[in-house]
């Protein structure tokens, strides 16, 4: 089963294609391209937000449009040098408003806790969806995780058994109840 999930925020692309046993992460900007591939045991379960104040930023570029606004009407109200001198200004605060809006502000969650961090934008298309993606990741990384690391035969040291079940419980990928039960499974098979 592949589940797909794709951002898009200006210029940027964020596209994650979800599979049993990895995530393929393609990311693009206007200056790189990125494809890779992460394991899913590389994955944490942690999530983290973070994000720019945006309030600042937001207030600069109503600044700079007010400016140019008020450039544009000098141009027309006055003459002489004192046009030049306004078109020059309108010029620049233009260049700073596109700049102020094609900045991208940083509001990003983070799946953290593991080998690699996934970053996903927080509010594309919403906040819902992106957690509900980042939940199926969790599950699967859950399910790789407990296929993997369940198996035990007759060679699996009671070492190696109980460090694993440790790992896996103190992870939160299994419960207590599976504990004991995986714990009562290998004593008995110990036994035979």
């Amino acid at each position: 089963m592949t589940t797909e999930f794709q951002q898009k925020r200006g210029l940027n692309f964020r596209k994650f294609t979800l599979t049993s046993d990895k995530i393929l992460v393609e990311t693009r900007t206007l200056r790189k391209n990125h494809k890779y591939e992460i394991k899913l045991d590389r994955i944490g379960l942690d999530i983290h937000y973070q994000s720019d104040n945006t309030i600042a930023g937001k207030i600069f570029f109503g600044i700079c449009i007010a400016l140019v606004v008020g450039s544009v009407f000098s141009v027309f109200f006055t003459t002489g040098k004192d046009t030049n001198i306004s078109i020059i200004n309108a010029v620049l605060w233009t260049l700073m408003a596109c700049f102020a809006y094609f900045k991208p502000h940083q509001d990003d969650i983070f799946l953290v806790g593991g080998q690699t961090n996934l970053v996903f934008y927080r509010d594309i298309p919403n906040e819902k969806v992106v957690l509900e993606f980042i939940d199926k990741v969790k599950e699967n990384v859950k399910i790789y995780l407990k296929e993997k690391y369940t198996i035990f035969d007759s060679t699996t040291g009671e070492q190696d058994f109980y460090s694993r079940i440790n790992w896996l419980r103190d992870r939160e990928i299994i419960s207590y109840s599976e504990y004991v039960e995986y714990k009562t499974q290998f004593d008995t098979q110990k036994l035979l």
